[in-house]
């Protein structure tokens, strides 16, 4: 019976089905051009180390600067941004984009 209602579920509802990790870093690429839209932010791990995250952009992704929402193509290289993201079986898919 839980078998049945999981798989009734909507897409987003599925959260469960990857982690959520939140990271802040410089913002390295914006793809608006090509489906699907897509995120890449570089954060720091260590001193000399740093790690790469590449998230799809939804209609689902909130982004946000200063409280307010925005466009996906407002956001500019270089700017720096908290990313909260879920890593799925699919994919990585941005949840929320705070500009800093």
């Amino acid at each position: 019976m839980v078998l049945v209602l999981l798989v009734c579920l909507p897409p987003e509802s599925r959260a469960a089905d990857g982690r959520t990790y939140r990271v802040h870093g410089q913002v390295m690429a914006v793809n608006v051009a090509q489906a699907p839209h897509m995120i890449v932010v570089k954060t720091p791990l260590s001193k000399h180390n740093d790690m790469t995250v590449g998230a799809k952009v939804t209609s689902q992704t909130r982004i946000v600067r200063k409280g307010k929402r925005i466009a996906l193509q407002a956001i500019r290289v270089g700017e720096a941004v908290w990313l909260t993201y879920v890593k799925q079986r699919d994919g990585v898919f941005a949840r929320v984009i705070r500009v800093q």
